[in-house]
Order: C-alpha cells, then structure tokens, then sequence
C-alpha cells in the first residue's frame, strides 16, 4: 500500500510528534508498505537549523518538505510565501499522482493548513485518514493570527465528517469529542508509541544516585515547567546536591530563565536546548527521576504526552500529573507517582519520596517500563494501522 503522509512538524528532528511519526512509519514500511512523508513547512522547532536536509530517505522512508525548505523564516510574510509554495507543490503533487497513492494520511489536520488537501481527497476519490493527538481548539490564544487559526480549528470537526474515511485519536477523551461527529465506528485510538530499542541499553539496577531530576519535552505553558522549578527548588532545600536538567528546545527561555532567576537556582540547573533523536535516551540516561507536570487545562486532558512513553521505556522512576489518559495506563505508586495536576506541593514531595525511598522507586521504575512494552509499542499498533488502511480503501471501492 502506498501512503501519502501529511504533516507539519520538523523532520529530521524535532519533537515528540517527530518521534511517532518515525516509529509508525518504519513500522508500517516493514510491514510492506510504502510510506512518503510530505511536510509542508517547518515549525519554530527547526529555529536552530538543526534540520539541514529538505528532501530525501531517512531509515529508507522518503520525505519531502514540499516548499523547498526546512529553514522557517523570522518574517510572518516569508513564512506565508512558502506555505502557499507548500500549498501549490502538494496539490500539483496529489494530482498527477492521483493514481499512485492508495491513501492519504494527514498528522494533525487543522482546516486553515490541509483544507486543500481534504479538498483534494475529495475530488480525487482518494480515502483520507486523519490523525488527531491534541485538540487544537482548547490552545491559548493571544496574537490575532492565533484566534483567527483557533476559530478554524473548531469548524474542523464538522467538516470531517464529509470529507474524512477515517479518524486516528491519541486519547480516549478525543475519541469522545468526535464521536459527536463521526460514528464511532470510524475513529480508532492509537495511544502513545515508543520504539523501544532507543532505550534497550539503559541499566539502573547497578547504579548509584545521581540526585538528577529530568524534563524532556516543549516549553509550552501546559507543560507546567515553572512548576517543576518550583517544586524542584522545595525538594533541594531538604535533598542535597539535587540537581535538574532541562532537556529540550525551549522557544520561551526567557521566561524560564527569569524563573529560575526568581528561585535562585543556578549551578543547579542544566539546559540542554535542543538535542537530537539520537541524543534523547542519552540524555535521560543521565538522570533517576523524570517528570510530568502537564497543567490542568484542557489542552492537557485530550492530548497525551509522547515523551511519557519515552520516559517509561527507559525503566527510570516517573513522576507525572494526573491529565488526560494517564490513569487508564498508570497506577499511583506501582508503575509511576501520580500527582494533582498545579499542585507544587505535591510535586515537591514526590521528589523528595523519591530520593528518601531509592529502591521502592526503582521498583515503580521498572513496572513503568512493562507498562511500556505492554502498551506502548509501536508494533502492537501497526496491524491495527494496516487495517485502518486497507477497510479505508476497501469502502472506495
């Protein structure tokens, strides 16, 4: 089966979506597939150029950044020229290989980005797959541009249900906005996926503390990352020599930086900025406790974090908030430390419980990584991908 993949993300680096992508695409091209993915533009997550390339193979999948470039312009009128470039490209694209593809799968539809290709499906009689991991509705606005695409985005789920065949969620809760929209007979759930063989080389059983608390993931304001400085900077008072690691691209340094300012934590704190995908299980590697503190906001319930996958595979003890799914996976004190959601408090004693309790912690550890082979990886997920795919077809027919 030839899949047309769609999206808008930083490829061959980036984000958690960078990492679900890779791994469901390998695994679709084993299972004989063949997977093209088309980007058509890049994010702020490529502002350090770490992304060189704008066409070729990566683990033999090809991608192809249709506007011609990975670097993203400072200049919002720039940035419009090559999306409409993008724009163009992909429907001269769709069109002359109207014939050639077998599907359309699109990561992250948003109706002011794809519409021309829900269009285009359409028209083409191609079978359209959307593939949803947040509800991009329930983001904060503040800049007009950003109410303008959140006011696109709520007119998104009435038009799936005229042009969509088939819809991906991530999260229970998403599946249950749509099933408003759709019958839930055409909505299909694919929690988190990790590739597991990133972190097969990571062995805590005979290691010492390093007293590293970690973070890896955005800096956005659901990520709650003000709060783990806080309750890190509680915990350090009574746990000496604690250290903390920010992990990741941070497009709000400054008001991270200000934080940590405010506690007055400097040697104590490392930031890695942005790291590549190879670099991510060495990174955690380098720290006994990891944290995630999404915010109680709705952008928080319907998504579901990719980097709590990838912190659970590692076998290292997590603290996370209890948002959205992670309830139907996880369990207070067996396979991770569940906190409230905004509570610092409770934060600054799980931190501490940690380091107080070692070895019952890294017992929650390892259950946490048999939650992830268990749950979490991508190949339980591919046959279900596969049939998604070939039903989708089938009802063209």
């Amino acid at each position: 089966m030839r899949i047309a993949w769609f999206s808008n993300i930083d490829f061959q680096e980036g984000n958690g979506a960078n990492s679900r992508l890779k791994a469901l695409a390998n695994g679709l091209k084993e299972n004989g597939n063949q997977v093209f993915l088309l980007f058509l533009s890049s994010t702020i997550f490529n502002s350090n150029k770490i992304n060189k390339k704008s066409k070729g193979f990566f683990d033999g999948i090809y991608f192809n950044y249709l506007s011609g470039s990975v670097l993203r312009s400072s200049y919002l009128i720039i940035r419009f020229l090559s999306y409409t470039k993008a724009i163009i490209s992909s429907s001269i694209l769709l069109i002359k290989k109207r014939n050639h593809f077998d599907v359309i799968l699109i990561y992250s539809p948003r109706l002011l980005f794809f519409g021309h290709i829900y269009l285009l499906a359409k028209l083409l009689k191609i079978p359209l797959i959307l593939e949803k991991t947040e509800l991009d509705e329930k983001t904060k606005t503040v800049t007009i541009l950003q109410k303008v695409i959140s006011y696109f985005d709520r007119l998104d789920p009435y038009i799936f249900k005229y042009v969509c065949t088939h819809l991906i969620v991530i999260s229970d809760k998403l599946a249950s906005h749509y099933s408003r929209f759709l019958p839930k007979s055409k909505i299909t759930k694919v929690p988190i996926v990790v590739d597991l063989k990133r972190f097969e080389t990571i062995d805590l059983n005979n290691s010492s503390p390093s007293f590293t608390v970690g973070y890896l993931g955005s800096f956005g304001s659901k990520d709650g990352v003000n709060g783990i400085i806080k309750g890190f900077k509680d915990a350090s008072l009574i746990i000496p020599n604690l250290k903390l690691k920010l992990i990741g691209f941070n497009p709000t340094k400054k008001e991270t930086n200000l934080e940590l300012r405010k506690n007055q934590l400097n040697g104590q704190v490392e930031k890695s900025g942005q790291i590549t995908y190879e670099q991510v299980p060495q990174w955690l590697k380098k720290c006994d406790l990891l944290v995630m503190n999404r915010t109680n906001h709705d952008y928080s319930h319907f998504g579901f974090p990719t980097k709590l996958g990838e912190y659970l595979a590692t076998g290292i003890p997590t603290i996370c908030t209890r948002v959205g799914d992670i309830e139907t996976y996880l369990n207070h004190n067996e396979n991770s430390f569940l906190i409230e959601p905004d509570n610092t408090k409770q934060l600054t004693e799980a931190i501490i419980n940690r380091y107080e309790n070692y070895e019952s912690f890294n017992s929650i550890g390892q259950k946490g990584r048999q939650v992830a082979l268990s749950d979490f990886d991508y190949n339980i997920y591919i046959p279900v991908l596969q049939s998604v795919f070939e039903e989708a077809v089938k009802s063209k027919k």
